[in-house]
């Protein structure tokens, strides 16, 4: 497991990066709790699965724990979202927790999450990669533009707490 730590908005906030093993099997798992849960700009299951919680994730799960222990935080709530043509996540930010984190699992052609810097005079596009976990301070602005094409994005998000 890689990591890699980075400023995108010089000396504002420390991002993340880290390289995750993630099954086919896992990724079927993920598919299957979020495809039937549609927000309207979104299949997503916020609020109705801790989806790290089912057992055939028990893999995927141990491995951000062991992140997130290094950072002496724990996981609170955790989701699946799905995106394909058309959708999109307003600009948002994760109130209440300390980082926040997306697990990129699959994506065709998909597109970045779109970071804001506090003054929204400037944005960092983190582009979509497969297996990669990347942590963020909560309080940093972000969105997904509405898509243009079917991509079938899909991503685990979560939030944090101090341990």
């Amino acid at each position: 497991m890689y990591s890699k730590k980075f400023d995108p908005f010089e000396h504002q906030n420390l991002f993340y990066e880290y390289k995750l093993k993630v099954s086919k099997d896992e990724i079927n798992q993920i598919l299957l709790l979020t495809e039937n849960h549609d927000v309207g700009y979104q299949k997503c299951n916020y609020g109705h699965l801790n989806i790290l919680n089912f057992p055939v994730l028990k893999n995927l799960k141990k491995q951000v724990i062991d992140i997130l222990n290094k950072h002496k935080l724990s996981l609170l709530e955790n989701w699946s979202q799905l995106y394909n043509k058309e959708n999109y996540h307003p600009i948002h930010y994760h109130y209440g927790s300390i980082y926040s984190g997306i697990i990129y699992l699959k994506g065709i052609n998909p597109s970045p999450t779109i970071f804001h810097e506090k003054f929204f005079s400037n944005y960092y596009a983190h582009n979509f990669k497969k297996n990669i976990l990347l942590l963020f301070p909560s309080m940093i602005a972000h969105e997904v533009k509405p898509l243009t094409k079917n991509e079938e994005r899909l991503i685990i998000s979560f939030n944090t707490g101090k341990i």
